[in-house]
């Protein structure tokens, strides 16, 4: 009788439960309607705030009181700098009343209702509690820092729409009417509650929301930017890339509200004078896609990599390596990621995991230390890294920061790339051995 055998688990099999623990409900969490919504009023504001940063950029450009030399980086842009400033007061400066109306949009669509008709009650619900008679519209509270309030009020109040909807509390209108109107009418009823309620608590109890919302969170809002943080939720992202899931989208996704209320932040303090590396965020922009994380994650993690497989002996590599090139330096990680593929790959996981720790880490220390400067300005997320730092942050030392990454990066697969190019030399001679043998039969 034999003596059957139980293979141990390897260093992958371990990890990959760990992630899946991670993962499984990290998933069922952004699938819920409500996250995902927000999700997706979050994304639809990015272009005003790419808008918005780079007339900024030409503000910064432009303006002799940025920076010491009292003097424009571009003269004749001087005349005009406070108007590009105004440009991006109108477009970052609004966020959260922009994202009132998308946000209830997309929650009505997941809801089946009308999503004209949601986002116009989440956004007049926003503007009622967050004015009164005595401030009138303040458009303070427009700001970043109105964001919870606005997913808040959106969220309730497209929720509520929908249970009036659904149960009929409604004003019907006679057969034959146009479906437009009848969804006007049938509308009056809804907003008149929540934007009563909306009333009631801004004018007759006279609570800021805003006001008490940023009270509350202020201890945890500052705490957050700190490098501890930032590790740790690089880490977990990464860890699901490392099993095959978008780990930016399932997880860092969720700090977006914190990042662009630090983007704004820091655009406020660099447009009163603020040189760029005092600037009070140095996570500005993290989980929107930018920022710090986007300018040194993947010129640690992702370059090397491409790096490596174009100096590789293995063909496949060589080819890989030329192919993924242009998309990586657009920090396009996906050929490499799942094309190496570094997804569940025992030789490249560990690299890629200690690289999230290493560059990145640094990287920070540097930018809170005032080294260089902090981002004030959200760029597309597709922004090479050398163009990024010094039009996100104003400062051309940062050119250098995906350089360094890059090197860091490079030296900590080295050990790990030699192992894996020998394993796949010696499988591409298996297989060129077993092709002639086969040729020869």
């Amino acid at each position: 009788m034999s003596e059957e055998t139980t293979a141990q688990p390897t260093f992958m099999d371990k990890m990959m439960d760990v992630v899946m623990k991670i993962a499984a409900p990290l998933g069922r969490f952004g699938m819920l309607k409500p996250v995902a919504s927000i999700q997706e009023g979050l994304i639809s504001t990015l272009p005003l705030t790419m808008v918005g940063a780079l007339f900024l950029v030409v503000y910064v450009l432009g303006s002799p009181s940025v920076g010491n030399s009292g003097t424009a980086l571009i003269p004749f842009l001087e005349p005009v700098a406070n108007q590009f400033a105004w440009m991006n007061s109108v477009t970052m400066s609004l966020l959260s009343l922009y994202l009132a109306g998308a946000l209830g949009s997309a929650y009505g669509a997941k809801l089946g209702m009308d999503t004209r008709t949601t986002g116009l009650l989440s956004l007049a619900a926003f503007i009622v509690v967050t004015s009164g008679p005595e401030a009138g519209i303040d458009v303070a509270n427009f700001s970043a820092n109105g964001l919870f309030v606005a997913i808040v009020t959106s969220l309730v109040a497209t929720k509520v729409y929908s249970i009036f909807i659904e149960r009929g509390i409604t004003i019907k209108m006679p057969e034959g009417v146009p479906p437009q109107i009848g969804n006007s009418f049938g509308a009056i009823l809804p907003y008149a509650t929540v934007l009563g309620v909306c009333w009631v608590i801004r004018t007759l109890l006279d609570i800021d929301p805003v006001a008490v919302l940023m009270g509350a969170l202020a201890p945890f809002v500052a705490g957050a930017d700190n490098v501890f943080v930032y590790l740790g939720s690089r880490l977990v992202a990464n860890l699901l890339w490392c099993v095959g899931l978008h780990g930016d989208n399932m997880f860092l996704s969720n700090f977006q509200p914190f990042g662009l209320m630090w983007l704004e932040e820091n655009a406020a303090a660099l447009a009163a004078g603020t040189p760029s590396n005092q600037l009070p965020h140095v996570l500005a922009g993290f989980g929107t896609g930018g920022g710090l994380d986007r300018l040194v994650m993947w010129p640690a993690a992702i370059w090397p990599v491409v790096f490596l497989l174009i100096r590789s002996k293995v063909a496949y590599h060589k080819t890989l390596g030329w192919t993924a090139l242009a998309p990586a330096i657009f920090t396009i990680t996906e050929p490499i990621t799942f094309g190496v593929p570094m997804v569940l790959n025992p030789y490249l996981s560990v690299p890629f995991l200690i690289n999230t720790l290493v560059a990145p880490g640094l990287a920070y220390l540097a930018m809170q230390a005032g080294i260089i400067g902090r981002f004030f300005a959200n760029l597309p997320w597709a922004t090479p890294p050398f163009i990024l730092g010094p039009l996100g942050t104003g400062d051309i030392k940062t050119v250098f920061v995906p350089i360094v990454a890059f090197v860091i990066g490079t030296i900590i697969y080295l050990p790990f790339w030699r192992l894996y190019e020998k394993n796949a030399l010696e499988e591409e001679a298996r297989n060129a051995a077993a092709a002639e043998a086969e040729q020869a039969a």
